[in-house]
């Protein structure tokens, strides 16, 4: 499964959280990061976020991973670790 990070919030524009939202489904979440459902490719994410600069996010591969070891801790509990 794909994760988006946003790694400039200031720069970020709440209309792109907004298309995801309304576009694609988003399995979990936090504040800076959104995981999409697995029937969703790199190319659906661009295609929303086109025009947001690329130094301000980051897609990437991940995995569920247990609690006490985890690259990422959602909102909903759940433990994700980036793909290497």
């Amino acid at each position: 499964m794909l994760g988006l990070v946003i790694r400039d919030e200031v720069r970020w524009h709440d209309s792109w959280s907004s298309e995801i939202g309304k576009r694609l489904k988003v399995v979990d979440s936090t504040n800076n990061m959104y995981i999409f459902d697995e029937k969703h490719s790199r190319d659906d994410i661009l295609a929303i976020i086109e025009n947001a600069p690329g130094e301000l996010y980051e897609i990437f591969e991940l995995e569920k991973a247990p609690p006490d070891s985890c690259d990422f801790l959602l909102d909903s509990g759940r433990c994700y670790n980036k793909r290497h």
